[in-house]
């Protein structure tokens, strides 16, 4: 840290000189504008972006020590999570077919990237979405409802016997993704840019527990495609109506307890809050002993309700994590 005096001029300005290497780096000139941000601790960044647009970035990826579409679509997700908004991809002969799988798969998997230029031994991929356009509250909102949804569908299609439904639910699993891909590549933005806040309508404490948030509502949708799995197995095994009645009874309650979590989140209220961390113990507990009821080897596909039981169980304990999240967060708007 480097330590500045505050100093007086015209008898109401304060001044403080900036270090000339930062200057230098910066390529700040004289009669140049910088930006001046407040953070929420008080404290004052001084940024010499200030068109609230994020710095270009480019990520070179060399095709020739690469041989599996995975591992390159594994590339091309980091890059897009940690924020470049150009990527080069390059082949000293012709681009692979494999090269083509993994650019088409990271196009569907990620929001706003397209291929702004290709020839034989070059692809570029661009990212074309404005960060404000999507804020952090519709984000969470939409994965809210897909998840939901993905429960809700889960269960229709054990009850229905539909397994085009129920591989559906599993498919609509990388939307969820994107979703929190998107969120994340939002916070790395933020990180390297702040003076993106006003337009993303966040600061970097905020935006911390949405990608928080972000990230145990992913993991509430795994929970969900496995449950969609175990109804594909169950598929054509005949269930008594009892086992149905209490997936269903729980899966709409894991449903109602999950979205609370988040409403609570967005009405910064303590008290739902509480009330449904209360709700969340009890609930594990009746998923306990509605998996001692269940108990019976001779049940045929018991082992598989079995694990449906725990996969609510576990969507319900991930909204309890929503809700401590969100108490952190009330803590940090407190302050």
């Amino acid at each position: 840290m480097e330590i500045r005096k505050v100093q007086i001029t015209g008898g109401s300005s304060f001044i403080v000189s900036l270090p000339k290497d930062w200057v230098r780096d910066s390529h700040i000139k004289k009669n140049d504008a910088v930006g001046l941000i407040v953070q929420p601790d008080g404290s004052l960044t001084i940024t010499p972006r200030i068109t609230g647009q994020a710095a270009e970035r480019v990520k070179n990826i060399d095709l020739k020590n690469i041989e599996d579409p995975e591992h390159l679509y594994r590339l091309l997700i980091g890059a897009y999570v940690t924020g470049f908004n150009t990527i080069r991809m390059t082949s000293p002969t012709r681009i692979p077919a494999f090269a083509h799988k993994a650019v088409r798969m990271f196009i569907q998997a990620s929001i706003g990237q397209e291929v702004s230029e290709q020839t034989d031994r070059l692809i570029v991929i661009k990212d074309l979405l404005n960060p404000g356009e999507m804020p952090f509250d519709n984000v969470i909102s939409r994965m809210q409802v897909i998840i939901q949804e993905m429960l809700r569908d889960s269960v229709f299609a054990l009850r229905s016997r539909d397994r085009e439904l129920a591989e559906d639910v599993i498919s609509r699993d990388r939307d969820v993704n994107r979703l929190y891909w998107l969120i994340s590549r939002q916070y790395n933005l933020l990180l390297r840019n702040v003076s993106l806040s006003r337009e993303m309508g966040t600061n970097v404490e905020m935006a911390l527990h949405y990608l928080q948030i972000a990230r145990v509502m992913e993991r509430a949708g795994d929970q969900v495609v496995k449950i969609a799995e175990n109804v594909l197995t169950l598929m054509f095994i005949s269930m008594e109506r009892k086992m149905l009645d209490i997936i269903q009874s729980l899966s709409v309650e894991a449903m109602d307890i999950f979205e609370t979590s988040v409403r609570s989140f967005f009405n910064k209220d303590p008290k739902m809050t509480n009330d449904t961390l209360e709700r969340v113990k009890k609930f594990s507990e009746r998923c306990n002993q509605a998996s001692h009821e269940l108990f019976d080897v001779e049940r045929p596909g018991i082992v598989h309700v079995g694990y449906i039981v725990e996969n609510l169980k576990r969507v319900g304990e991930y909204s309890g994590v929503i809700c401590e999240t969100s108490i952190n967060y009330y803590v940090m708007m407190r302050e």
